[in-house]
């Protein structure tokens, strides 16, 4: 049995866990948001791993920037 504060102590890390997780985008995100740039260029063939590269690295950066903006909040 857990002690509570043994318990508090495995509620964090799971919480650190699943902020950790949410720090970077799902290859579901990527490909979506490769689908939007390739709609957006006019659906020329041919650019499948500059519209994914430029998806991941977009979304890389928003996330970055929201774990940093929470970060803040919370300080």
């Amino acid at each position: 049995m857990l002690t509570p504060s043994k318990q508090t102590e495995k509620s964090s890390l799971a919480g650190s866990e699943s902020r950790t997780a949410k720090a970077r985008p799902t290859d579901e995100e990527i490909e979506l948001y490769a689908y939007q740039i390739y709609v957006e260029r006019g659906g020329a063939d041919g650019h499948d791993v500059d519209d994914w590269l430029q998806a991941e690295h977009e979304l890389f950066e928003k996330y970055a920037n929201t774990t940093r903006m929470t970060k803040a909040a919370t300080v």
